[in-house]
Protein backbone atom coordinates (compact mmCIF):
# COMPACT_ATOMS: atom_id res chain seq x y z
CA UNK A 1 0.00 0.00 0.00
CA UNK A 2 1.03 3.29 -0.81
CA UNK A 3 0.56 6.39 1.02
CA UNK A 4 1.39 8.80 -1.71
CA UNK A 5 -2.73 9.29 -2.46
CA UNK A 6 -3.12 10.31 0.91
CA UNK A 7 -0.23 12.76 1.22
CA UNK A 8 -1.31 14.35 -2.12
CA UNK A 9 -4.93 14.62 -0.71
CA UNK A 10 -3.32 16.10 2.43
CA UNK A 11 -0.93 18.76 0.61
CA UNK A 12 -4.32 19.70 -1.96
CA UNK A 13 -6.11 20.32 1.44
CA UNK A 14 -3.46 22.57 2.56
CA UNK A 15 -3.08 24.31 -0.57
CA UNK A 16 -6.78 25.33 -0.98
CA UNK A 17 -6.64 26.41 2.80
CA UNK A 18 -3.75 28.82 2.61
CA UNK A 19 -5.41 30.27 -0.74
CA UNK A 20 -8.38 30.69 0.96
CA UNK A 21 -7.03 32.38 3.45
CA UNK A 22 -5.13 34.64 1.26
CA UNK A 23 -8.61 35.45 -0.72
CA UNK A 24 -10.19 36.50 2.29
CA UNK A 25 -8.00 38.52 3.63
CA UNK A 26 -7.00 40.26 -0.27
CA UNK A 27 -10.18 42.11 -0.53
CA UNK A 28 -9.28 42.79 -4.79
CA UNK A 29 -10.42 38.63 -5.57
CA UNK A 30 -14.15 39.23 -6.16
CA UNK A 31 -16.37 36.29 -6.45
CA UNK A 32 -17.52 36.44 -9.54
CA UNK A 33 -13.41 35.87 -10.65
CA UNK A 34 -12.87 33.13 -8.26
CA UNK A 35 -16.12 30.69 -8.99
CA UNK A 36 -15.24 30.01 -12.29
CA UNK A 37 -11.95 29.38 -12.02
CA UNK A 38 -12.97 26.71 -9.43
CA UNK A 39 -15.50 25.33 -11.62
CA UNK A 40 -13.46 24.74 -14.27
CA UNK A 41 -10.86 23.42 -11.70
CA UNK A 42 -13.77 20.52 -10.91
CA UNK A 43 -14.26 20.08 -14.52
CA UNK A 44 -10.66 19.23 -14.99
CA UNK A 45 -10.30 16.96 -11.67
CA UNK A 46 -13.77 14.86 -12.95
CA UNK A 47 -11.90 14.59 -16.80
CA UNK A 48 -8.99 13.69 -15.10
CA UNK A 49 -11.02 10.69 -13.25
CA UNK A 50 -12.48 9.57 -16.60
CA UNK A 51 -10.13 9.38 -18.58
CA UNK A 52 -8.51 5.98 -19.60
CA UNK A 53 -4.80 7.18 -21.05
CA UNK A 54 -2.78 9.03 -18.21
CA UNK A 55 -2.61 6.96 -14.87
CA UNK A 56 -0.66 10.36 -13.05
CA UNK A 57 -3.81 12.51 -14.25
CA UNK A 58 -5.66 9.45 -13.01
CA UNK A 59 -3.90 9.35 -9.44
CA UNK A 60 -4.09 13.52 -9.29
CA UNK A 61 -7.67 13.56 -10.23
CA UNK A 62 -9.38 13.49 -6.96
CA UNK A 63 -7.01 15.80 -5.42
CA UNK A 64 -7.57 18.14 -7.87
CA UNK A 65 -11.41 17.89 -7.31
CA UNK A 66 -11.14 17.98 -3.51
CA UNK A 67 -9.03 21.73 -4.15
CA UNK A 68 -11.99 22.50 -6.67
CA UNK A 69 -14.55 21.82 -4.61
CA UNK A 70 -13.21 23.31 -1.33
CA UNK A 71 -11.85 26.76 -3.44
CA UNK A 72 -15.66 27.18 -5.22
CA UNK A 73 -17.15 26.76 -1.45
CA UNK A 74 -14.54 29.32 0.19
CA UNK A 75 -15.26 31.62 -3.05
CA UNK A 76 -18.73 31.07 -2.87
CA UNK A 77 -18.88 32.49 0.61
CA UNK A 78 -16.80 35.82 -0.15
CA UNK A 79 -18.83 39.17 -1.45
Amino acid sequence: MRPFPFISLVIAVIVCLILGLAMWRAKKFKKAYLEPIFMWLMLFGIFALCQPLLKPLFQYGFPILLTGVAGYMVASHLR
